[in-house]
């Protein structure tokens, strides 16, 4: 048999969905911990991409001006979560658990797109973030993710126990801010 490709002259077209808000806020995390944000009322079609903001502007220019805010930066492994949505708005069950992984390096200012487009999203609403694969620490500034208030959405973030804490449990948290996201849809 004979190998048949099939090309499609159809261009496909690429929505955007943003969520951006006022507030500049910035998040960091220790190795484990993990920023979901909820996503609904997406246009239909594939996700394929979604852009993450990194080490931004204002964590640099309180490096520069406040003695007591230092940076520390390094290059640090995340991975992207992503959880289906129950019927009541919470969270649900696990779909992807850092299938993709990526490097935030050192030197890295600003946006980041990542590749999703192997990710199994569902169908409906859902969340979507990143954990933190690598041995950092929150306390040192090793990166800051791009985060911002904004009634469109709300997020969870996990509070892990400090290492040498008796109470080894994770706090799952409801926070009113949102990862500063740009997802392409293709349709």
């Amino acid at each position: 048999l004979d190998e048949l490709e099939i090309v499609s002259k159809r261009k496909r077209k690429i929505k955007k969905y943003k969520i951006d808000g006022i507030n500049p806020e910035f998040q960091i995390l220790s190795k484990d911990n993990f920023f979901i944000t909820k996503y609904d009322n997406l246009p239909k079609g594939k996700i394929i991409s979604a852009t993450f903001y990194f080490n931004t502007w204002a964590p640099n220019l309180l490096n520069s001006i406040n003695d007591d805010f230092k940076t520390n930066y390094k290059d640090v492994d995340f991975g992207v979560l992503v959880y289906d949505m129950k019927k009541d708005g919470t969270l649900g069950k696990m779909i992807s658990d850092s299938e993709v992984n990526f490097t935030v390096k050192k030197e890295h200012r600003g946006e980041l797109k990542i590749d999703v487009s192997e990710i199994d999203f569902p169908t409906g609403d859902f969340f979507m973030g990143i954990k933190v694969l690598s041995e950092c620490n929150a306390d040192e500034g090793n990166f800051f993710i791009r985060i911002c208030e904004t009634d469109k959405t709300f997020s969870y973030e996990t509070f892990l126990s400090k290492a040498n804490a008796k109470d080894k449990s994770i706090t799952l948290a409801q926070q009113p801010f949102a990862l500063k996201t740009t997802l392409e849809i293709e349709q």
